[in-house]
């Protein structure tokens, strides 16, 4: 025997040991690496999945709370005809009411069909729409403080809201007569009624 060479007999043993131990301990390194980066990915996910679980529930959170505060505001309004389905036969009632009452000589009136109304600035509806019907109404005055009666009447009992674009007196004769039942002026007016509703065209229903 070669005293200066090498023993592979005796080495052979501790060699394979030790090539099963690189080959065992470099696959414990890579499982660990892989089940380590699927944990991370499972941990960013489930991360994820709890952050939009808390958003949802501040969102139905958010949205309870201002339920709370608003629903009652917003059911007043559409009781009120503001919100929803325009109150045509409650305005007619409401004219009539108030003729009888300020005892106006002459009370007429006529309305056309509710149309979609956009103003001339911008607004943002978020699914909303401004409707309005207008109103002419054609009065005969014992005198011109009937007509303030008659719209203070009106805000009184009617159930809606409305703007008034003009009024347009005529003098009937060259002198007051103060006679029950006789027009001494002559009152045209134009009234819109303002709603809102579902822009879809679709009705809000309580």
């Amino acid at each position: 025997m070669d005293k200066g060479g090498i023993d592979w007999d005796i080495l052979r043993r501790p060699i394979i040991i030790f090539c099963i131990c690189l080959l065992v301990g470099s696959g414990l390194v890579g499982g660990a690496y892989y089940f380590n980066d699927k944990l991370s990915k499972e941990l960013k996910r489930n991360k994820s999945i709890f952050r939009s679980i808390s958003q949802r529930y501040l969102d139905v959170d958010q949205e309870e709370r201002l339920l709370r505060e608003y629903f009652p505001q917003f059911v007043a309004l559409y009781n009120k005809g503001i919100i929803g389905r325009e109150k045509r036969l409650n305005w007619i009632e409401a004219l009539r009411r108030s003729g009888e009452e300020i005892k106006l000589p002459a009370l007429r009136y006529s309305i056309k069909s509710q149309e979609m109304f956009t103003p001339d600035f911008e607004i943002n509806y978020n699914g909303y729409a401004l409707y309005r019907s207008d109103m002419e109404l054609n009065l005969g005055l014992l005198h011109e403080g009937d007509l303030f009666e008659l719209l203070k009447y009106i805000n009184q009992t009617a159930d809606g809201a409305y703007t008034i674009s003009e009024c347009k007196f005529n003098m009937n004769g060259n002198e007051i007569r103060m006679e029950k039942n006789y027009a001494n002026i002559s009152a045209n007016c134009l009234l819109h009624w303002m709603t809102i509703d579902l822009a879809s065209g679709m009705r809000i229903e309580i």
